[in-house]
């Protein structure tokens, strides 16, 4: 009968042991999950809360955005006008555009700088990209050669010319544009002549 006690007491402490390993078992790995570790847990934290706050914060800023001032900020950022020259040049010189006036329309643009005062007149078809400074085109009062191409709207003379936008001479007519400021860069080719001050 001892020996059953003793049996029973031996059982019953081994599997209090048993059961005391379990639990430090448990909660030691317990411990060490954490729930920033876990990928799934992280992906449902990006899905459900940081996307829809995030799409909510920049749909704010779009609506609230004007347009103009969006423009603005952009042209005077000197990176980004050299981006969309970079851009706008390797796409126009793999651009075959049609030749008019015997002139070889795929030749590749020239950056060409001028001083205030100084006029560029067509004398052919033309075609020019401001890339700094100030612009304004001049001509004949009815002439429309003069064409902004990127707005899609004719230049009257005294208009200034947007920095980055594809400019059109369309023909020899005497028009042109003419640097408003000092240290004024465009990308240009076709046919023309440049006036001194």
């Amino acid at each position: 009968m001892k020996s059953k006690i003793e049996t029973i007491k031996k059982a019953a402490s081994a599997v209090m042991m048993l059961v005391l390993f379990l639990t430090f078992f448990v909660s030691a790995t317990d411990d060490a999950y954490v729930t920033e570790n876990d990928p799934l847990v992280s992906l449902s934290y990006i899905e459900n809360v940081l996307t829809p706050s995030l799409k909510d914060y920049v749909d704010g800023k779009v609506v609230g955005a004007n347009a103009e001032e969006v423009a603005a900020a952009l042209a005077n950022d000197q990176n980004f006008r050299d981006f969309v020259s970079n851009v706008v040049r390797e796409e126009l010189e793999n651009y075959s555009f049609p030749s008019q006036g015997g002139t070889s329309a795929s030749a590749s643009f020239y950056t060409l700088n001028l001083g205030a005062g100084q006029k560029i007149t067509a004398l052919g078809k033309c075609e020019l990209i401001l890339q700094s400074g100030a612009c304004a085109a001049f001509g004949p009062a009815s002439s429309g050669a003069v064409k902004d191409i990127s707005a899609n709207r004719t230049l009257s003379s005294g208009t200034a010319l947007t920095v980055g936008n594809y400019v059109e001479i369309s023909y020899a007519d005497g028009s042109g544009i003419a640097a408003l400021r000092d240290g004024t860069s465009l990308l240009i080719r076709g046919e023309y002549s440049v006036a001194e001050r």
